[in-house]
């Protein structure tokens, strides 16, 4: 493998807070700013009493279309909360077919470094 820059926009993925919540607020800023239109997000909230309430929604649906990305790092960019991030160093998205290059909410948590809130049954 090459030796890429520090600064290298690699896949995405998502963070998750201290206590194992997504970020993510489903604001829909990354959406909105993403020039090849690739993202989807279908939002939800969270229900009356839970602890994590004081953030109000969370994404139920996170797709990103990497076959239509055209990895600029707008979105990353665009979102308040930083939870969207392309600094996972993996540049190696080569699939056998087409439906392999749609990531969804679970690949985007697993490309976390460190714990994964997938193995936590967060997501």
């Amino acid at each position: 493998k090459r030796p890429y820059p520090e600064r290298f926009r690699g896949i995405h993925r998502l963070t998750h807070r201290d206590d194992g919540s997504p970020r993510c607020v489903a604001c829909l800023c990354c959406s909105t700013a993403c020039p090849a239109q690739c993202i989807f997000i279908e939002s939800g909230e969270y229900p009356e009493g839970d602890k994590r309430r004081g953030y109000e929604r969370f994404p139920v649906k996170f797709v990103i279309d990497e076959l239509r990305c055209i990895f600029c790092g707008y979105c990353v960019e665009a979102c308040p909360c930083d939870a969207i991030r392309m600094d996972t160093g993996k540049f190696e998205n080569a699939t056998f077919n087409r439906e392999g290059a749609v990531v969804d909410l679970i690949y985007l948590a697993r490309n976390h470094a460190g714990k994964s809130p997938v193995s936590e049954g967060i997501y």
